[in-house]
């Protein structure tokens, strides 16, 4: 079984799902297209990946405040973040959600929100599968942003998939950060049941596995690029997709079992090995950019010809940079193995009111946490195996 998904620029998303079918593939696939709107800036993302995972950042509140400004898309050379559509109860009600494997809980708001902002509202009372739990749950971030509101149990459904038995957060609150994304109701958590908010056992995935909905306990993802692949993508749960990897998948095992997190052992600039370490990095396909330690940010960027550093803990690279500069090679030494990433793919869009033609880099830093984001996924197929506790990577191919 196959599912059909549209994706959107960014955290704040401008376009709806369509559903329709694929050649099939072992597992269900989710496919993703490009959407169009303003988003949140490079700066307010790095803001917002640093809260998801508890990190404060240095920079005062008010100076954060001013890097959420949006950004225009005809300006902008940028990636895509990517959503699908999934369904609460029975009969279905149709909801937008990140598939985050940054996070583990699935959540969406409920009518008895009093604060939820313009977002599609789940309401139990038209479900026959509903029950509630009433457990009280919240997750507060770094940003001071927070949801909060009572778990229940539903039939989850994706596409013309279904499956029983899911615990789910209802929100019954929204900060305004939160509220301000009027194109994305919720999250959908592929992370592992240990860093849950909402008490779960295990993870969304192993109770697909457990009630018999997918083979295998796996996840494949591919995330297309804007514009060779016109923003198409697609996850498949219980399965892999051959056709969008070349060669052999390399398997690294994850280091703890909540967050998808491999050692990370070194970076390669221009076969110049650089901070040789060993070091947790979290596989994020619910954040955008790549988050460095300020050493290897700055180390990255020395490679990158009119890179400069800015005050908000990020890079602005000449926005030429997009046409190529594939002599510059950057990897990423990951259990062993190198994988590589291009120059283009860093630039990100351009500085607003810029003279200079400047555009914001992929890769930022932060001195706590170490997140190799969509920027970096988006050249991979990746395989998130449940069982083994381990993730493939292979480069990607449309």
């Amino acid at each position: 079984m196959q599912i059909l998904l549209k994706s959107a620029y960014g955290l704040t998303v401008a376009a709806l799902l369509m559903l329709e079918l694929l050649e099939p593939v072992s597992g269900f696939s989710i496919h993703l297209q490009r959407g169009r709107g303003p988003f949140f800036s490079t700066p307010a993302r790095l803001q917002r990946t640093l809260a998801k995972y508890g990190v404060r950042s240095k920079a005062p509140l008010s100076r954060i405040e001013t890097t959420k400004g949006r950004v225009n898309m005809t300006s902008a050379y940028v990636d895509i973040e990517y959503i699908g559509m999934a369904t609460l109860g029975t009969p279905p009600q149709p909801f937008r959600v990140t598939f985050d494997t940054g996070s583990s809980d699935i959540w969406i708001p409920d009518n008895f929100c009093q604060r939820c902002g313009p977002h599609n509202l789940y309401n139990g009372a038209l479900s026959s599968s509903f029950v509630l739990e009433n457990k009280p749950w919240s997750i507060q971030y770094g940003d001071r942003s927070a949801v909060q509101g009572v778990t229940a149990v539903e039939t989850i459904g994706l596409g013309d998939f279904t499956y029983p038995s899911q615990r789910v957060g209802l929100a019954r609150s929204e900060t305004t950060t939160l509220t301000k994304d009027a194109y994305l109701d919720g999250i959908f958590g592929l992370g592992f049941h240990t860093i849950s908010r909402t008490g779960l056992n295990e993870s969304a995935v192993e109770t697909m596995y457990r009630t018999g909905a997918i083979k295998e306990p796996i996840v494949g993802i591919w995330l297309g690029r804007t514009v060779a692949d016109h923003g198409a993508g697609e996850m498949i749960f219980g399965g892999m997709n051959s056709n969008h990897f070349e060669g052999g998948l390399r398997y690294i095992p994850i280091t703890r079992k909540g967050y998808w997190q491999v050692k990370l052992n070194g970076l390669v600039i221009n076969h110049q090995e650089y901070g040789i370490f060993s070091r947790d990095a979290y596989l994020d396909t619910g954040s955008t950019l790549i988050i460095l330690p300020p050493a290897l940010a700055k180390v990255l960027h020395s490679a990158i010809p009119g890179a400069v550093r800015n005050r908000q803990g990020g890079w602005k690279i000449p926005c030429e940079h997009k046409a190529g500069s594939n002599h510059i090679k950057i990897s990423f030494r990951l259990g062993g193995y190198e994988f590589p990433i291009k120059v283009s793919d860093l630039v990100r869009e351009i500085e607003a009111d810029s003279s200079t033609k400047m555009c914001y880099s992929g890769v930022t830093e932060a001195n706590e946490i170490l997140v190799l984001g969509d920027t970096f996924l988006k050249s991979y197929y990746t395989v998130y195996d449940y069982q083994n506790l381990r993730v493939g990577l292979a480069p990607a191919k449309s």
